[in-house]
């Protein structure tokens, strides 16, 4: 770990990916997905609390495309920062991946919810053990299954994008009709209760996401889960600093802040706060 040699930033290069740690001003860089209004309000009023960012937003360095903050983003651009303290990647080397997150909806058995969006949209009924592969291949765009029954629904000829999007509004769905939606990073029926269902979506291709960010369209929520092998969390940086209009002063800043920090690498599995990370992480305290 050593400042970069351009004074700009902080590099992390003893992890198993390359990371430079650095301000980067919020306008350059590029969301791939929506935000969600109730998220987003949480974190301003946190953030209004206690004017501190605790954790960097993750970035790739040759596109600026936001694989990991994007609330935090948006919610630096609210509260009048004008940079934020980014983590930037390869988002092209092979241990960047890029996987999905999987919906468990609660608050209603499956054959009543399938009854509401019938009046949207036709599905099918297909074996469970169809569902993923049909995803993967995109000849579905969604699946809902529980412990019994499966039921798909047809992508045509539509991009990721478009998949997403009708995805987001079978979810959309189930949130207006106050059932529970979370979200898991495994498609494991048997854990399910009786009155719950899972839902599956396609997995986003990385140059889906950046062409996403090129021309300002953007998937739904939740639509990707990157894995990425290395972490740096608890940097704290003021959002005073962030704030600061003249972008060489806030960066001396930015490096002189990290410098001051004790740093802790830590492997995969290990317990930051209340979290548990399956990546391994460089905690800065």
């Amino acid at each position: 770990m050593e400042v970069d040699p351009s004074g700009k930033g902080f590099e992390i290069n003893n992890g198993k990916i390359p990371i430079l740690l650095t301000l980067k001003r919020i306008r350059e860089l590029k969301p791939h997905e929506e935000t969600v209004a109730t998220d987003l309000r949480g974190i301003v009023t946190t953030l209004e609390r206690d004017p501190i960012l605790r954790h960097p937003i993750i970035a790739d360095s040759a596109t600026g495309a936001v694989l990991d903050g994007t609330h935090r983003l948006a919610a630096l651009s609210q509260l009048g920062c004008k940079t934020i303290p980014t983590a930037l990647i390869d988002y092209q080397s092979p241990l960047v991946k890029v996987d999905r997150w999987f919906r468990v909806i609660t608050g209603e058995k499956l054959g009543a919810f399938m009854k509401r969006v019938k009046d949207r949209t036709t599905p099918l009924s297909i074996p469970a053990s169809q569902s993923d592969p049909s995803l993967l291949s995109r000849l579905n765009y969604a699946t809902l299954c529980n412990q019994s029954e499966c039921f798909t629904f047809r992508s045509g000829m539509q991009g990721a994008l478009a998949a997403c999007r009708n995805a987001f509004e079978i979810e959309e769905i189930a949130r207006n009709n106050h059932l529970k939606i979370s979200y898991v990073d495994n498609d494991d029926l048997a854990e399910l209760s009786k009155n719950a269902f899972l839902m599956s979506t396609i997995r986003v291709e990385k140059s889906e996401v950046v062409e996403s960010c090129v021309s300002h369209k953007l998937f739904p929520p939740k639509s990707t889960r990157h894995l990425i092998p290395s972490r740096p969390l608890g940097l704290g940086v003021p959002l005073a600093l962030l704030k600061n209009k003249n972008h060489a002063e806030a960066e001396s800043a930015f490096v002189q802040h990290i410098r001051s920090k004790h740093i802790r690498q830590l492997p995969e599995g290990s317990k930051v706060g209340s979290r548990r990370y399956l990546e391994e992480v460089f905690l800065f305290e």
